[in-house]
């Protein structure tokens, strides 16, 4: 039948949005400006735990933060990477975990996007050598206190 989906379609399906992709395990946006950005012992990033409910329109904000030159790039965890878990990650990277004033800053452009949740940033060298857990978390930013 004409227009019907056949299960090797569904089951790989490609899809903008985050929640619905099945054909890849994450989605990666970078700014024009940083596009010479990889991943390396100085990188890090702030991870934002979404649901599925809400990946979608986080994303969308990410998105267009990097697209402004605001963000340098961020990555999201797309609908076949967490089939076995409750819910999505946003990582945005920024170039050096040492500049603690280019963490805030970005932490700021958060912020004003809305992700007003405590966050925690976390190393790339501290990823690639397995550090999950206690301890895992290079820094801390607590929640926006309301004024």
């Amino acid at each position: 039948m004409k227009g019907e989906i056949g299960a090797e379609e569904r089951l790989f399906r490609k899809s903008d949005k985050p929640s619905e992709d099945l054909s890849c395990s994450w989605h990666y946006k970078k700014s024009p400006s940083y596009n010479d950005f990889a991943s390396a012992d100085a990188a890090g990033k702030w991870c934002i735990f979404v649901s599925c409910a809400e990946v979608d329109e986080k994303w969308r904000k990410i998105r267009g933060a990097i697209e402004n030159d605001q963000l340098m790039c961020a990555k999201v965890s797309t609908a076949l990477r967490i089939m076995s878990r409750d819910g999505h990650v946003i990582c945005v990277y920024t170039r050096d975990w040492a500049d603690i004033r280019d963490l805030m800053r970005a932490r700021e452009v958060l912020r004003s996007l809305g992700f007003v949740e405590e966050l925690g940033y976390k190393r790339d060298i501290d990823t690639q050598s397995g550090k999950y857990g206690l301890g895992e978390w290079h820094l801390r930013a607590e929640p926006a206190v309301a004024t």
